[in-house]
């Protein structure tokens, strides 16, 4: 009687499982056809499960599925959102055409939450935006009562927010609002005259209860794009400084806190990804640097626990991790030593006496590189030469570039240093290079991938001791460091701004 008894339990409790995650949906006007379920995973949807409606009725397994943020993708690739979160779905939609405005929730405690919230932050933004239209013809007196508004508006926002995670902790719409949140800010400390005591107190308040209330070991969080959102705006300047060692410090901080072995989590592979692709792809300066701390960290050499990456792809990444190492901002740059037309005289970039070198690979074949070049010339006789700056130019001057190059620096008369990797050298070291390691080096021989030129023009700023201080500058950008650097700063411009905009129309950079 009593094995029976627990049987009989067992079997009422699988029953009750099985049932709780039933995932009904009734949409009026839907045709019988086959539908998909979708699963988040970022912001992006990937497939889930099919099923096949009847007279407007599908039913999806819930069981199947983890807990998260899911999407059913009607036919004209409409789709409304819902949560799964261990419980009974029901929810019906009178029209296929307004799926989101028609839903009812029947059963599921998160998603009647979740419905609501859509609903209210529906009306927030419809409000947010009339005001906003109306504020560019408002008077002064009424521009204020609009901020005004627009404040109110942020504060039932954040009111909203805070009613539904509080009452909703211990289910998914409570941890996707809870991230979705800011952490709310405390005065900065004064003192008794009312001045602020530190500048950064706010700042570091945000920066450290950021991620307050977040597991990191939470494989759901990744299922929604909710931390996504999260996560890249802390990693932006609406976030931390965007300072190398700032960013690597987090994102190390972040990562510790993840379970690396446990390959069902995502949250340790979505997050090392994030970051990495992030950097590796970022247009601002010296941002590699974290590429490559990602890449050292985290997918290269005994540290590699990037086990989503196939062998070949996490080479491709160590290997480029590898040439952008040598050029880093900070780091000592490479030396080059390199013949001029001539092919006489062996140039060595670290024997250049100045205060200031400035590295620049260029190609004669390549347009934005003709427009570049003679920017550089002039720049050269009119402010660097007289303070002491040297340019050490390098061309490409191989095969039939190697006469194109002479001729373009005949005919435009650069008067800073032109070396190049020239045809008789190219071809001996295709040879033999072993007689040219007398007088110049490997890395000199291999220069487009000690320097990762991938593409011309690219300029660098070393100062006086071969620092990599600036790279991958415009023509406006060098002259006005340059300018600044060395006491002008306040110097009339030979290159604004706008006069890189010429050089941009030209995509044709010489590629190496």
């Amino acid at each position: 009687m009593k094995n029976f008894i627990l049987v009989l339990s067992a079997l009422i409790i699988t029953t009750c499982v099985s049932y709780a995650q039933k995932l009904e949906f009734n949409i009026g006007g839907m045709k019988d056809t086959t539908i998909y379920m979708a699963k988040y995973l970022g912001p992006k949807l990937y497939y889930a499960d099919t099923a096949y409606s009847k007279n407007g009725k599908v039913v999806f397994d819930g069981s199947k599925h983890p807990r998260g943020l899911y999407a059913v993708i009607t036919p004209g690739t409409r789709f409304f959102e819902f949560i799964v979160d261990g419980e009974n779905v029901v929810m019906n939609a009178s029209d296929v055409n307004d799926l989101v405005g028609t839903m009812k929730v029947v059963k599921s405690e998160n998603n009647k939450v979740f419905y609501d919230y859509i609903l209210f932050m529906t009306a927030q933004k419809r409000a947010s935006a009339k005001l906003e239209a109306e504020y560019k013809s408002a008077d002064e007196n009424r521009k204020k009562e609009i901020r005004d508004e627009m404040n109110k508006i942020s504060e039932r926002i954040k009111e909203k927010q805070q009613k539904i995670y509080e009452n909703n902790k211990d289910k998914f719409i409570g941890l996707m609002v809870m991230m979705s949140m800011d952490p709310t800010l405390p005065e900065p400390p004064k003192d008794e005259n009312g001045v602020i005591t530190d500048s950064n107190y706010v700042y570091n308040y945000y920066v450290k209860h950021y991620w307050d209330g977040v597991d990191f070991k939470d494989a759901s969080i990744v299922r929604t794009p909710v931390y996504h959102n999260k996560l890249d705006k802390f990693f932006s300047e609406r976030g931390i400084l965007q300072i190398p060692d700032t960013i690597t410090k987090w994102a190390k901080w972040m990562i510790d806190q993840m379970d690396y072995t446990d390959q069902e989590n995502q949250v340790f592979q979505y997050t090392v990804h994030h970051i990495t692709q992030k950097y590796e792809a970022s247009k601002i300066m010296g941002m590699d640097r974290v590429f490559v701390f990602m890449a050292d960290n985290y997918y290269c050499g005994l540290n590699n626990k990037a086990y989503w990456m196939k062998e070949e792809n996490s080479k491709k990444l160590c290997e480029r991790a590898a040439k952008i190492r040598n050029t880093m901002i900070g780091e000592k740059a490479p030396m080059l030593i390199l013949p001029d037309t001539t092919e006489e005289n062996w140039i060595n970039s670290y024997m250049i006496d100045a205060d200031y070198t400035i590295l620049y690979f260029w190609d004669p074949n390549c347009g934005h590189c003709k427009k570049t070049t003679p920017k550089i010339q002039h720049l050269y006789e009119e402010k660097f030469k007289e303070r002491n700056i040297e340019v050490y130019a390098v061309g490409k001057a191989t095969g039939s570039d190697f006469e194109a190059w002479k001729k373009y620096i005949r005919e435009n008369n650069l008067t800073f240093i032109n070396v190049g990797l020239t045809k008789n050298v190219y071809d001996q070291a295709m040879e033999d290079p072993r007689p040219l390691l007398q007088k110049t080096t490997i890395q000199s021989l291999n220069y487009t991938d000690t320097y990762d030129i991938y593409s011309t023009p690219r300029i660098f700023i070393l100062d006086k001791n071969k620092v990599i201080k600036f790279k991958q500058l415009s023509i406006s950008q060098l002259e006005e460091i340059i300018d600044k650097l060395t006491g002008h700063e306040d110097d009339p411009k030979l290159y604004p701004p706008e006069s890189d905009e010429d050089e941009d129309e030209d995509d044709g950079h010489g590629e190496h």
